[in-house]
């Protein structure tokens, strides 16, 4: 990245800077904020999930980072500072990754459109995972990037890291990284591409290792990332009338009137840890989806419209709010089906990272579809999408005046 990109970009600095400090503050009181700061204490009390509840709802990957702010006791306004940065890096990758497609003016045209992203910003001033994978994917789309194209292992190697911390703090990455893996084995045969991208992927699954044995140490059970899963699934196929997906918490049921009728079922769940409770949960999951398939179906339908349109959610007001994920995600989907049609025409032609980038976006976003969903997981892969269509812009896509015969 040269200077001159670098000092063009910087606006966004400013403007990242200048909505954190509009809108943040030192408490933690928004979603998940209190638990990642939970994790970061209980690693420099040199433990993590508490042993009592089994309580391993995250990932280590970002606790990992707040641990320097739990240790010296520093305000959380100050580890929240560092989301914009986050987000500024994640521009600057991503402008380098585009530079390998596209002209340099494109390229920061291009940069500034991802930059401008208006979901990106709804985590901006929170103590939240989403402003620091948004840098780590972005770093990732790059990474990738030049190993495809240069085959040099150290960026192999810097890639599998990247993609294992990914992994680590957004845990249902693990599942897409051991997903790509076994489909780059399978098509490693006939594919150049699959056999450059089983190495990323085996690498990051052998550093999650670690993390798995201790799972497996701290629950017993083999290749266990999280114990948010059984709640995900119970609340998306739930066969409730009137219900069409949409997580709630146990808060929720307890204090909402129109979710009273799930509390004679969450009363079996008093008592147990979250291990045995994740448990339960899969298990009345499935049971619902084979009682009643249809309505199931049509769930997992709205679950779509959530992961790319934050609509629809079940027993909640509507909030202008939405508007911020509705007309941005629809245009982004508009581009994400226009580039089918040219990615499929010219597919012999795509670079290798191109596939790369459109392979994974696909597990991904497939398989986020299984699970509640909301766009605002779906930020996540984002980076390696905006990298596909700003590649069939660059180098796909011509636009020319039509050329008309002179009439006389």
């Amino acid at each position: 990245m040269t200077r001159k990109a670098f000092v063009q970009l910087l606006p966004l600095l400013v403007l990242y800077v200048g909505v954190f400090l509009f809108f943040a503050h030192n408490a933690l009181d928004f979603g998940d904020e209190e638990r990642y700061a939970m994790y970061a204490e209980n690693l420099t009390k040199g433990y993590y999930a508490p042993r009592d509840t089994l309580f391993l709802w995250n990932g280590p990957g970002y606790p990992l980072v707040l641990t320097p702010f739990a240790f010296l006791d520093i305000p959380w306004i100050y580890a929240k500072m560092l989301n914009p940065l986050f987000f500024f890096l994640a521009v600057c990758f991503f402008y380098t990754a585009v530079r390998s497609f596209a002209s340099e003016r494109l390229a920061l045209v291009l940069a500034y459109l991802f930059g401008l992203y208006p979901p990106f910003y709804a985590e901006l001033w929170l103590l939240l995972t989403e402003p620091f994978v948004l840098m780590l994917m972005s770093l990732f789309a790059l990474l990738t990037v030049r190993w495809f194209q240069s085959g040099k292992y150290r960026f192999l190697v810097l890639s599998a890291v990247v993609c294992a911390f990914v992994a680590l703090t957004k845990v249902f990455f693990g599942y897409v990284v051991t997903t790509v893996l076994v489909l780059s084995l399978v098509l490693a045969k006939c594919s150049r591409t699959a056999r450059k991208t089983a190495p990323i992927y085996g690498i990051a699954l052998l550093l999650c290792v670690p993390y798995l044995i201790y799972t497996y140490r701290l629950t017993g059970r083999i290749f266990y990332w999280s114990t948010a899963g059984g709640g995900q699934v119970y609340w998306l196929y739930t066969d409730q009338p009137g219900e069409f997906g949409g997580w709630k918490s146990d808060v929720d049921v307890a204090t909402q009137p129109e979710l009273a009728h799930h509390r004679a079922f969450y009363k079996q769940l008093e008592g147990l840890d979250f291990v045995q409770r994740d448990a339960i949960l899969k298990k009345k999951a499935v049971e619902n989806m084979l009682s009643n398939p249809r309505w199931m179906l049509f769930n997992y339908a709205a679950n779509l419209g959530r992961l790319f349109l934050n609509f629809p959610f079940c027993y909640k007001y509507q909030h202008p709010r939405t508007l911020l994920y509705i007309v941005p995600n629809g245009v982004l989907l508009g581009a994400m089906l226009f580039s089918l049609y040219p990615l499929i025409r010219f597919r012999r032609y795509s670079p290798p990272a191109i596939i790369h980038a459109c392979g994974v976006s696909l597990v991904y976003m497939a398989g986020h579809s299984l699970v509640v969903a909301m766009s605002r997981y779906l930020c996540t892969v984002l980076p390696l999408v905006f990298l596909v269509i700003a590649y069939v812009a660059a180098n796909l896509i011509r636009i020319q005046a039509p050329e008309h015969s002179a009439e006389n």
